[in-house]
């Protein structure tokens, strides 16, 4: 058996080989180079040369057959929806033989993963909110427009002359929508938010205050459905890994069960409560608007500096 497992890797592997720079895509696109590999889909970097502008192309994995050429179409589904200076352009569909592509503006920007994990930037509750205000605007303006995000992660969110920018809509969904027919790495992403600390350990980001839930949120029924509560959630622990980009762990406490981010973190009362309604510990928000109204009110009071 294993060794079955490891031919049919081997070919998955094989046919989903990425592109080499200068390889065209319909006549007028021109590889640059990769950018990206998710589950169902490539991302490259490309020129079209029809007008010497830069985009971004995502490729269907051969080896997901009809379901990765689904989700492509389904993107740009949602892509033409949701129209906005802030978001990917969608440019056009294309199919060459068993491949299909969908082809977006190209954003330049850092991701907040890369300014957290690779720049090592810290984030305090003030730049938190400010943050979360600018992704909270373009979420209410998805749900407006009919759709939920469903993967609003930090490699997803990028950062251009301070300007922020959301990408990739590859698990975007109508408001209602039943994720039942998802395949099961699709719902896994959707409904479990793993929070991470800037060091790259997990976190309790999804316990109660005294750490008792465990670390994935209850089950989900059968039935689930697509709606703006699942993108208000994932903002919640979007917020918690920049706070965690300040949190100097004790080496004494190593070895004791990992306490909840509310025992770790030192925040303020009303980011804490606002933290605890994104994640449904407590009454959660009923909408992006209401989140938008508390943090802009929000007033990060002076408290002494870890360490």
């Amino acid at each position: 058996m294993s060794i079955l497992i490891t031919w049919s890797a081997f070919i998955a592997a094989w046919r989903d080989y990425p592109l080499e720079p200068g390889r065209r895509i319909g006549r007028r696109y021109v590889v640059q180079a990769l950018l990206g590999m998710g589950s169902y889909g490539l991302t490259y970097l490309a020129t079209d040369t029809s007008h010497d502008v830069s985009v971004a192309i995502k490729q269907a994995r051969r080896s997901k057959g009809s379901l990765a050429q689904e989700l492509l179409k389904r993107e740009a589904e949602a892509l033409q929806a949701v129209r906005h200076p802030r978001l990917p352009v969608f440019r056009g569909l294309v199919s060459e033989g068993r491949d299909h592509y969908l082809v977006m503006s190209y954003l330049r920007g850092d991701t907040l993963e890369q300014l957290i994990f690779d720049r090592k930037q810290r984030f305090t509750e003030r730049d938190c909110a400010r943050i979360a205000l600018q992704l909270l605007t373009l979420v209410a303006y998805v749900h407006a427009h009919g759709y939920v995000h469903l993967d609003l992660r930090i490699p997803n969110v990028l950062f251009h002359d301070d300007e922020l920018y959301l990408i990739d809509f590859g698990l975007a969904r109508r408001i209602g929508e039943p994720l039942d027919d998802e395949p099961e790495p699709v719902k896994r992403r959707c409904r479990l938010w793993p929070a991470r600390r800037a060091s790259g350990q997990p976190t309790k980001a999804s316990q109660g205050s005294r750490g008792s839930q465990g670390s994935q949120p209850p089950p989900q029924p059968h039935d689930k459905r697509a709606e703006p509560a699942d993108d208000l959630e994932a903002v919640g622990h979007f917020m918690l890994f920049m706070l965690y980009s300040t949190y100097e762990p004790d080496a004494a406490s190593a070895d004791k069960p990992e306490p909840s981010w509310q025992e770790e973190l030192t925040l303020s009362t009303e980011m804490r409560r606002i933290l605890e309604r994104l994640l449904r510990l407590q009454s959660p928000y009923a909408e992006a608007a209401e989140v938008i109204r508390d943090l802009q009110s929000f007033d990060e009071p002076q408290t002494p500096p870890h360490g």
